[in-house]
Parts: structure tokens; C-alpha cells; sequence
């Protein structure tokens, strides 16, 4: 898919996305308060890959280099902290990196490490609190930073672990978008020393990866340390079938 389509498919989408993002499904207990989603909505809408093309678009709104051909995209994966830690200083490296070329570092969250370079959809997401209202008190309510609701939506663990994978899923999705844009293979680094093995990098992530990696989209670097750098590949193990092994 060339640039002009690329943006004409920006142009046809746009409009439908923010009506999505402004009056998407759910209920709201006030303008800033948590945002009350039914789990097997969100989950159907995660499950498309229309989602993937949403999230894209919202990350060129941040991000216009990511559709410009011959930028060097790379994408980060986390589990387990203090990985998430160590994930942010290598993107925050590759994104103030002074070269001739251009590189740019994206996550799950955003575009950059910053919370203003943060998707619309990543944002609401933290709004609907999946993991708060996955655990009830013993009277039936959700807390949510120290107040507490009646969940319309009861939310079980299981399903609050489906919408974060698939979400996840998604943004992994978006490599082959990106490479489609840029001509460009997309360099995934992955920091998920110790993670478990049911936790949502080896639940939904990595089979996601292995799909983008079979297709050219990504290759798929993991961390052999904490503070490994980008720019060493003798800190890094690459290829999905070598990752390593998740803990029990």
C-alpha cells in the first residue's frame, strides 16, 4: 500500500474513529470519573482488526513519520517490572537519537514515553479500570482510586486479562501497517526477563509476534539484561522461536 492510499484510507476512517472514540459503548459515572464498559463489547471490538486500524491512525495524529517511507519504526514489549522501566529508557534513546536517518520508538502506549504522546484508545482503556473492577469488595462494589461504585458491568479476572491481551494484539498488529507505510521491517525489542508464563506477553503477545515475524513485518529482539541497548546486538537474543523461557 503506497503513501497516497494510505492517506486517502486516513481520510475515509478518520471521521468514523472519532465518533467510536467520542460515543463508544459504555457508561460514564461523570465527565472524569471511570468509564463503565461491558467486557464482552470491549472484547468484540478488540477482537477486530479494524481496532489495529484505529489505534494506527491515532498514532499518525501523534506520530505523521510513522506513514513517511524509509522511517526506521521500532516497537517495544514489556513484562514483568522492572522491565517496563528499562523498555522506556531504550525507546526514549532511539526517539533523541541524532542520525542523518530517522528512527522513532512507540509502545503500547503511545508514540512516545510521554503521557502527552499518549493513543486516545490507550487512555480510555486506563478510564475503564479492567483490573479495579475485576476485583470487587465484599459488598459487591469497585473501588477506584479510593471511591466506590456499582459496577454495571461486573468484570471477571479472566475477561480483564482477554481485553489487555487483545489489546495488546492489536498493537502488535500494527507492524504491518507501519511496514506497509514506511518500506521499512519494524525492530520489535522485547525486555520480559522473568515474566510469567500466563501473563499477557506470553499469552497474546508473542504468538502475535510470530505471526508479523513469519510475514516480514517485525524482527523480534529479546533483552539478555536489563539495561541492554538497541544498538548492541550482543545483548539481545532475536527470533520468536528463541525466546526465552516464561516462568511457571
Amino acid at each position: 500500500m503506497n503513501r497516497l492510499n494510505m492517506k486517502k484510507l486516513f481520510c475515509y476512517f478518520l471521521p468514523a474513529i472519532l465518533l467510536i472514540t467520542l460515543f463508544g459503548c459504555g457508561q460514564q459515572s461523570s465527565s472524569s470519573g471511570p468509564i463503565f464498559t461491558d467486557p464482552a463489547v470491549k472484547i468484540a471490538t478488540l477482537s477486530s482488526q479494524d481496532f489495529t486500524t484505529r489505534l494506527f491512525y491515532e498514532a499518525l495524529q501523534l506520530e505523521p513519520r510513522l506513514n513517511q517511507a524509509g522511517v526506521k519504526v521500532h516497537i517495544g514489549f514489556w513484562s514483568r517490572t522492572p522491565n517496563r522501566d528499562n523498555l522506556i529508557v531504550l525507546l526514549d534513546a532511539i526517539n533523541s537519537y541524532a542520525s542523518t536517518e530517522t528512527y522513532r520508538g512507540i509502545w503500547d502506549e503511545g508514540t512516545t514515553t510521554a503521557t502527552a504522546q499518549q493513543y486516545p484508545s490507550y487512555i480510555t482503556m486506563n478510564k475503564e479500570y479492567w483490573y479495579e473492577r475485576a476485583y470487587p469488595l465484599s459488598d459487591g462494589t469497585v473501588s477506584i482510586e479510593g471511591v466506590h461504585y456499582t459496577d454495571p458491568y461486573p468484570v471477571s479476572t479472566i475477561e480483564a486479562d482477554q481485553i489487555w491481551g487483545a489489546y495488546s494484539q492489536r498493537y502488535a498488529d500494527m507492524a504491518a501497517l507501519i511496514r506497509q507505510a514506511t518500506g521499512v521491517t519494524v525492530e520489535s525489542w522485547c525486555f520480559v526477563q522473568g515474566a510469567k508464563a500466563n501473563r499477557i506477553f506470553y499469552a497474546y503477545e508473542l504468538s502475535e509476534l510470530a505471526t508479523l515475524e513469519a510475514a516480514g513485518d517485525v524482527y523480534v529482539h529479546f533483552a539478555t539484561t536489563y539495561e541492554a541497548s538497541w544498538q548492541n546486538l550482543n545483548q539481545w537474543i532475536t527470533g520468536t522461536t528463541n525466546a526465552p523461557t516464561p516462568e511457571p
